[in-house]
């Protein structure tokens, strides 16, 4: 065992030298510096052994793991980093003592001494192309899913049954937050009222309305749908879609007298977002700071894209 140590650290240095880590070091580090003594570096090393095992068993495994991780950084700053066989070595020896330290065996702790530099800096190189590949394919995945949502979104608009319209839209809505990793639920019943689905986004939650109406919709459904917010919690928010949008009467009337708690989608937002000009979580993001900072219930997706 100490023919393997004695490759991995310098046998003696002053504890105080600048950090230098040596096993005399480790010996006073670990309370049994009397232990160290003055000798030929592998007959020490033996010596240091001998003692720890007949007196501080208890201390052995500390002493083997903080000379195989002080080794470790040793031995690469001199650029001959410890090899998988001198661990296996070790193990071999730690066994006759009648240890055995599951960290020296972990496989991925064995392989990673198999890896030379270079082979590391190709292995980085290689899962960095597999990582890349990976997520050019999730994104060809979801355009591919945005342009179904797209298209069944805007056949949906000749739809002579709005109410069949509107159903579609609540599906649409709920495939499209999905996508987006927002936890969406779909629409739910609370006493006297209906809530047409909420999401998660940065770990606040959001309740959902959506109206698919011919014209822009007017002060009192906005009115209605904030008192449903206000009556969750203080920490809820709200997110109203009227894909007509809201007269500037509603706009003007909602921020009047009461801070608002929600902020509006128009259909130009979701056209938007269906066609990858925008992300649809920072959309949302940009829209709640806008609220926060202007106290206003709408930006327009289109101005935050020539912003």
């Amino acid at each position: 065992m100490a023919e393997v140590l004695a490759e991995f650290l310098p046998y003696s240095g002053a504890f105080e030298n600048r950090g230098q880590v040596t096993y005399r070091t480790i010996a006073v580090s670990l309370g049994m510096g009397n232990f160290w003594a003055k000798m030929s570096k592998r007959q020490g090393i033996a010596t240091l052994l001998e003692r720890i095992l007949e007196h501080r068993r208890d201390i052995f495994e500390n002493f083997i793991l903080k000379s195989v991780s002080e080794g470790l950084k040793y031995r690469q700053k001199e650029q001959r980093p410890i090899q998988r066989q001198e661990i296996e070595a070790l193990n071999g020896h730690i066994l006759e003592v009648g240890f055995k330290f599951p960290e020296l065996w972990e496989f991925g702790f064995l392989s990673s001494l198999e890896i030379d530099a270079t082979a590391k800096a190709r292995a980085n190189v290689e899962q960095a192309i597999a990582s890349e590949k990976l997520r050019a394919s999730e994104r060809n995945q979801r355009d591919k899913q945005l342009e179904e949502l797209k298209r069944r979104f805007y056949s949906s608009v000749f739809v002579t049954d709005r109410q069949a319209a509107g159903f579609a839209l609540e599906k649409i809505l709920n495939e499209l937050f999905k996508l987006f990793g927002l936890d969406p639920r779909e629409p739910f019943r609370v006493i006297g009222e209906q809530i047409d689905g909420s999401f998660c986004l940065d770990h606040e939650i959001y309740l959902v309305e959506a109206k698919w109406e011919k014209e822009p919709l007017a002060e009192a459904p906005l009115l209605v749908f904030r008192g449903k917010v206000e009556g969750k919690s203080q920490f809820t928010h709200g997110v109203y879609i009227s894909l007509s949008g809201i007269t500037k009467e509603a706009r003007d009337a909602i921020t009047r007298g009461k801070q608002p708690n929600f902020f509006v989608m128009d259909g130009h937002d979701l056209s938007l977002v269906l066609e990858g000009r925008l992300e649809l979580d920072d959309l949302l993001r940009a829209k709640q700071r806008h609220l926060a900072e202007r106290g206003d219930v709408l930006v327009l997706g289109k101005d935050l894209l020539s912003a």
